[in-house]
């Protein structure tokens, strides 16, 4: 390895946060990782990490490398994206950020359409319920549903995010058929909750056109969808969740939509998301098509299974549910 591949290696190391999570990305031992650092420190003659038995964190001179060791990989992307435009076909690595809950109903089509369709591109796809520094992570690209700000990315919105409230037969028996929205959080449900940030009710607009809140009596927390979609299907708790994740088992018949008259305020749209560069990578452009042919927003492929969602939770059939083809340049005011 030489000396510029080390430098790569110990932006990563600082991305990751410590040796042994660098050295899991990279599928190697901690020791491969420890080495090679060793090795740039001797190299440069500098101490890069205050190490202890529990953590790393940079030194001064380690920090103001790290820097200039982020402009040399942002040169190197560069050099590839404008080498694969001349390219009749992809090749390299597309690294990928999603959110763990869309990751895994929606993401595992697109990314083996994609894979058939480009064979030299690897893929890396990273699950992260936290926002990653797309730039600082040598992330391509990313499946973002929150409102993006950073002035230095493109967003492009792909489908609308509805949510609906649902359950499984087995609660309905237990409990019954909730008349409205207060007879419906006296029953258990369950909350997402990460960080700080826990939706802990239900948005709506009211019959007077004033937004409400009605708090959840959430009998299960947990920082993991997939986790609460599991007591849900159980029929121990209701819940609120996007038509992405809960489509299929409502078209089966597994979770039935509860109060579909509600006017509810929906979650922000899905948007793919990458860094402002001159060249678009064939890779990255290869994946934003492999993602539109998919979910074919007009529905979304995911609201296709759920019978007379259209007219659901104060949509209405008319809508024009289509977003603009070309993508936004995001910045400190935008409507994002």
């Amino acid at each position: 390895m030489d000396k510029a591949s080390r430098l790569l290696l110990f932006a990563e190391v600082v991305e990751a946060g410590s040796f042994t999570r660098a050295a899991d990305h990279r599928n190697v031992n901690r020791s491969v990782i420890s080495k090679q650092i060793s090795q740039l420190e001797e190299e440069l003659n500098v101490r890069l990490f205050n190490r202890s038995t529990r953590s790393v964190s940079l030194t001064e001179i380690g920090q103001t490398l790290y820097t200039h060791a982020l402009k040399m990989r942002e040169s190197l992307e560069t050099v590839e994206e404008v080498a694969q435009v001349s390219q009749s076909e992809p090749r390299g690595t597309l690294k990928i950020s999603t959110p763990t809950n869309f990751g895994h109903h929606i993401l595992p089509q697109i990314v083996n359409e994609y894979l058939r369709k480009f064979p030299k591109v690897r893929v890396d796809l990273r699950l992260e319920d936290h926002l990653v520094d797309l730039i600082g992570g040598g992330y391509d690209l990313a499946i973002r549903i929150t409102q993006p700000r950073d002035s230095s990315l493109i967003a492009r919105p792909v489908a609308r995010n509805r949510s609906l409230l649902v359950a499984a037969p087995r609660f309905i028996e237990r409990y019954g058929l909730p008349n409205d929205i207060n007879e419906l959080v006296t029953k258990p449900s369950v909350m997402y909750v990460r960080d700080g940030l826990q939706w802990d009710s239900i948005d709506y607009i009211g019959s007077d056109g004033i937004l409400h809140k009605a708090e959840l009596n959430s009998r299960l927390r947990a920082n993991d969808p997939e986790i609460l979609l599991a007591s849900v299907l159980e029929g121990l708790c209701f819940a609120l969740m996007p038509a992405f994740s809960v489509g299929e088992a409502v078209r089966s018949g597994r979770l039935v939509p509860l109060l579909p008259d509600l006017h509810l305020v929906h979650r922000p749209d899905i948007h793919i998301v990458y860094p402002h560069r001159q060249f678009l990578a064939q890779k990255t452009r290869g994946f934003i098509e492999c993602v539109k042919r998919v979910i074919d927003n007009n529905p979304p492929i995911w609201e296709r299974d759920i019978i007379g969602f259209e007219n659901m939770y104060g949509f209405t059939k008319g809508e024009p549910p289509t977003f603009p083809e070309n993508p936004i340049t995001l910045g400190e005011h935008s409507p994002l």
